[in-house]
């Protein structure tokens, strides 16, 4: 394996922080466009099909052009490296983008911007995720994955706090804001974090590819890349389920009114927030797979709680648990992932890790949706903590790697 040219025996935080803030921006930008796209898109049509359809747009081109540029990125031999490329071009020209969205007076031109913004930001967002185990050792970086997730938890509140008294002032602003941070934060990053030089140099070799990668991964007989990657997919399944339908359950099962249960789940953001560090220091103590395995378990049993709840009260107390849950299961992951692989597949596995996680989030919906239909969306918990629970089992299944990287 391949690190900075320093070849550090411990963390760099001063690097770590500058690579996160490119975590804040990406998630500054997304926590406006979700939060108002949709008014934008409603002020030209009033088909919600047509707008829910142009929201899915982020998650299709995660589900199709991150793993691509990820492979693309580990096949790129350049003088500044093989990701600071689509970094230094991407993610200012997605931040030029982004600011024309709310500027735009016709429909046609909104969705023709979108769907640039929608395809160039998934350009670079591989290549930046695949940054940090380029620099990070890998007993570090679960550490690292929870300092910059705390960045990027720290962008959505800029944007929750900030940017809404911004949006008052000028619906446009929070956009100018995000996007003149896309433009300035990658020369930070070009000035400051140095890709390791063997990539520059090093011989020709076989090239990587996203679905060869798939394939390879779920024929192997080493399973535990292809499990890990389920568990992910299960996790992601579980909780996304709650998220989306939350509100609507706490309506038709607590009759909660859904700006009282969407404050609730406020509760659990900012638990992840706080506990996005701690679960990085875990994980170097007893290992990735291990605090994920606690994560896991520990929200497949919380959902089981929320099924028998009745007084919203009580949710509103365990709430901050499942953000702690989460964190411990989803600051590990993804460092748990590329520990699979050698510094040549980075950006592979990062694209499969991108591709798992995004098909979750685009199939959840219907799918959880229509098992409601089926049992009563009184059993939105049950179906989630079934799939958590499976996330688990993949997990265990793993079972003991070698005492070196068990304890990483």
């Amino acid at each position: 394996m391949v690190f900075d040219d320093n070849n550090q025996s411990s963390l760099n935080y001063f690097k770590i922080f500058n690579l996160g803030l490119g975590f804040m921006v990406v998630s500054m930008i997304w926590a406006a466009y979700n939060a108002y796209m949709p008014i934008f898109l409603g002020n030209f049509t009033k088909s919600n099909t047509l707008i829910g359809f142009v929201m899915s747009w982020d998650n299709i081109a995660n589900l199709f052009i991150l793993p691509v540029f990820g492979a693309l990125s580990d096949n790129t031999k350049t003088p500044i490296g093989r990701r600071m490329p689509y970094i230094l071009v991407g993610m200012p020209l997605a931040g030029i983008l982004y600011m024309l969205l709310p500027l735009q007076t016709k429909l046609w031109t909104l969705l023709i911007v979108d769907l640039m913004f929608n395809i160039v930001v998934a350009s670079y967002r591989t290549p930046l995720v695949a940054l940090m185990p380029d620099i990070v050792e890998e007993q570090h970086r679960s550490k690292a994955n929870g300092v910059i997730n705390f960045m990027g938890g720290l962008g959505a509140l800029i944007i929750f706090f900030i940017g809404s008294q911004l949006y008052k002032l000028n619906k446009a602003y929070p956009f100018f804001l995000s996007g003149i941070l896309s433009l300035a934060i990658p020369f930070i990053l070009f000035l400051t974090i140095k890709e390791p030089k063997e990539f520059v140099n090093q011989e020709k070799k076989e090239r990587q590819s996203i679905v060869k990668a798939l394939i390879e991964v779920t024929i192997d007989e080493d399973k535990r890349p292809f499990y890990t990657l389920l568990s992910i997919f299960a996790m992601i399944a579980g909780f996304a389920a709650v998220e989306t339908f939350f509100t609507r359950y706490c309506k038709i099962a607590l009759g909660i009114d859904e700006s009282i249960s969407s404050f609730t789940m406020g509760f659990y953001a900012l638990a992840f927030l706080v506990f996005a560090l701690p679960s990085g220091f875990v994980a170097s103590k007893i290992g990735k797979r291990k605090t994920m395995m606690i994560g896991a378990f520990g929200q497949a049993v919380l959902f089981l709680v929320f099924m028998f709840v009745k007084d919203f009260r009580v949710i509103q107390i365990l709430m901050p648990f499942a953000g702690l849950f989460n964190a411990l299961f989803t600051i590990n992951s993804y460092p748990l992932v590329v520990s699979y692989t050698s510094a040549a597949k980075i950006g592979t596995y990062t694209g499969l890790y991108y591709f798992f996680s995004s098909l979750a989030a685009i199939v959840t919906p219907s799918t959880f949706g229509a098992i409601m239909d089926y049992i009563g969306v009184n059993k939105l918990f049950l179906a989630a903590s079934i799939s958590v629970f499976i996330s688990f089992t993949f997990l265990w299944m793993i079972g003991r790697r070698d005492e070196k990287t068990e304890i990483l």
